[in-house]
């Protein structure tokens, strides 16, 4: 598509086809792309006006909304470096990030005024706190206050037209964290553009799409549904309320979406806690699934309640821009399990540790190449240089190929748990749990054994009305693992530890059974 190098293009192009068109849905209300363009360009005028030059950072701290999509857009146009923030995280979590990455200005929601105070009280260099609306607490000391909505009000609706290259960084993005510390993916216009053309191109996005938007937008996935869309000239509904499954489907019925997308929790809560299976979903055309490897139990469950939309099983991760493959749904039933093969322009290998090529169905890790890649994190070579080298990105992903080129992910090089003399994947016991009719989710990790090393404990949910119990489940898996592979421990917990994204948090599990620091 032509003049989209730069990534709020994707939103001025469509304004320009299309500026009646239906760009956001939320609660009912429609947001054209004329109107929501206008609206950034509102944004962009009073963060120029602020200061905000090229290469600013701005940290953006708000719920699925307009207002988010407006001020995210508005910092691009404004040549601003967007950095989403966890909605869930706390004052001095969100004082870490502001510091890590040197945000000169934080625009927060208007739930988030509190958070955003208590943050800067933990010290940050921030220079201004700008709230959606008039804010309602004294305002911090040294920090200058800003309203929105009175501000972006008293300004010129037109762009400012700043020169910008795709080369120019367009977001950090810190990873979800859930196996370690989280890090700042740097990404270019050019990574996430490149990326948003490819994706568009295998799901064959049209103006007529409409995605159900459950995934926050400071999530790599559900940014990617939002920029693929505006791409695409497409229609983005919020949706907020997935915590009531129902109340989402609803929605989705009722604004005739096209799509939906969703991790692999999301899938697990439809099947096992909501009327998904039995909804007739007439406008639904697609699903997709990233956000870690969806077990093939869940997934043939999830073929069979949707025998004839089409389901793309993708891979990705946040350095990557989102996505690096996909499982075309025509060859899904024959290939459950597989991650697929790469999107255009990206380049899989899976290499040994010296950087040759595996054979085929010889394990290795997964190296990517592609313009979509990011140049590094922000501020942290030594891990910007664990994971980038001649070869590419290393994902730290371990899979191998079938004789046809397609990928099978074994597990990450961090989630193998060394029992004894056995390595052992623990994507491999949490799959076959997953089989039993009576687990919802399951997580296992290795917990620090005298004897062995590590011990494989694992945690489970039941499904609604199961009477799940540690003995009958350690019977079902000795049915189809080998001793050694059977869990020392099985925990049952009503849930387990997830961030906002659905991503179960295995290092959460993981402090629970740290043993103290010695005095």
């Amino acid at each position: 598509m032509p003049n989209t190098y730069l990534l709020h293009h994707f939103l001025e192009c469509a304004a320009q086809r299309s500026p009646d068109h239906p760009f956001l849905i939320h609660d009912g209300a429609a947001a054209t792309y004329g109107e929501v363009d206008a609206g950034a360009n509102r944004a962009a005028r009073v963060l120029v006006g602020q200061g905000i030059s090229r290469g600013d950072r701005i940290g953006l701290l708000a719920l699925n909304s307009r207002f988010y999509v407006e001020m995210y857009y508005g910092i691009l146009k404004a040549g601003g470096i967007a950095v989403p923030l966890n909605t869930a995280a706390d004052g001095p979590t969100l004082a870490k990030f502001v510091r890590s990455c040197g945000a000169r200005m934080l625009i927060a929601g208007r739930r988030f005024e509190k958070v955003s105070k208590a943050a800067i009280e933990s010290g940050t260099p921030l220079e201004t706190l700008a709230l959606e609306t008039t804010p309602r607490l004294p305002e911090p000391p040294g920090v200058r206050g800003l309203a929105l909505d009175e501000a972006c009000e008293a300004q010129s609706d037109e762009s400012s037209g700043l020169a910008l290259t795709d080369l120019d960084l367009a977001s950090i993005i810190y990873t979800s964290g859930s196996t370690g510390t989280p890090q700042g993916a740097t990404l270019s216009h050019l990574n996430i553009v490149s990326n948003a053309h490819s994706i568009v191109s295998y799901l064959e996005l049209r103006p007529e799409d409409r995605i159900l938007q459950i995934l926050p937008f400071y999530y790599v996935y559900g940014k990617s549904l939002l920029n693929t869309h505006a791409l695409a000239g497409g229609t983005v509904v919020i949706e907020n309320r997935f915590l009531y499954p129902n109340v989402a489907l609803d929605t989705l019925e009722a604004e005739q979406c096209t799509g939906l997308s969703g991790v692999p929790s999301t899938y697990a809560i439809l099947l096992n806690r909501s009327n998904f299976a039995e909804r007739k979903l007439l406008h639904l055309r697609y699903v997709t699934q990233a956000g870690g490897g969806m077990s093939p139990e869940l997934t043939r469950r999830l073929m069979k309640a949707l025998p004839d939309k089409q389901i793309f099983i993708m891979y990705g991760a946040t350095e990557a821009s989102a996505r690096l493959s996909y499982l075309p749904p025509n060859d899904l039933p024959r290939k459950v399990g597989s991650i697929g093969k790469a999107i255009p322009n990206v380049e899989l290998r899976v290499l040994r540790p010296d950087g040759s090529e595996a054979e085929v169905g010889e394990e290795g890790e997964i190296v990517a190449r592609g313009s979509n890649m990011m140049s590094g994190y922000w501020g942290d070579p030594q891990g910007t240089a664990e994971v980038l080298d001649e070869h590419g990105y290393h994902t730290g992903d371990l899979a191998r190929r079938d004789e046809e080129g397609f990928m099978f992910v074994v597990g990450r090089k961090k989630d193998f748990i060394k029992a004894g003399a056995h390595r052992i994947s623990a994507k491999e016991i949490e799959e076959t749990i997953l089989e039993s009719a009576d687990v919802h989710e399951a997580a296992v990790i290795g917990v620090p054994d005298e004897i062995l090393g590590e011990k494989i404990l694992a945690f489970v949910v039941a499904r609604e009305q199961s009477e799940l119990d540690p003995p009958t489940l350690e019977r079902f898996l000795k049915s189809r693992l080998p001793p050694y592979k059977i869990p020392g421990d099985i925990v049952v917990r009503d849930e387990l530890p997830k961030n906002e994204s659905g991503k179960i948090m295995k290092q959460v599990l993981r402090e629970e059974f740290r043993p103290p620091t010695e005095a």
